[in-house]
């Protein structure tokens, strides 16, 4: 749950894009190529998107050996976003 300015920051992340990949990663965790592969958008827009969600705590980032070097590889921390308004 956030309030304040907290809600303000993740309402104003919560794009359709972010979102979309909060439901990836509620799924599963994945590395950002992937995610950038299943939503058919750039690398480069998607490492911009989930450093956002990272820095807003909304999920986690791993760094893995892959095939090709170290992949960094995303998991979502939270099963439910409440924005309060107004607080009791």
């Amino acid at each position: 749950m956030v309030t304040g300015e907290e809600a303000l920051k993740v309402a104003d992340a919560l794009t359709s894009v972010s979102y979309r990949i909060l439901q990836l990663l509620s799924k599963e965790a994945l590395n950002v190529s992937t995610i950038a592969e299943r939503l058919d958008l750039s690398e480069a827009y998607m490492s911009e998107q989930i450093s956002l969600l990272e820095e807003l705590r909304l999920i986690k980032v791993s760094y893995v050996r892959g095939k090709k070097g170290i992949r960094k590889v995303c998991r979502s921390i939270v099963k439910k976003i409440t924005i309060v308004i107004k607080p009791d």
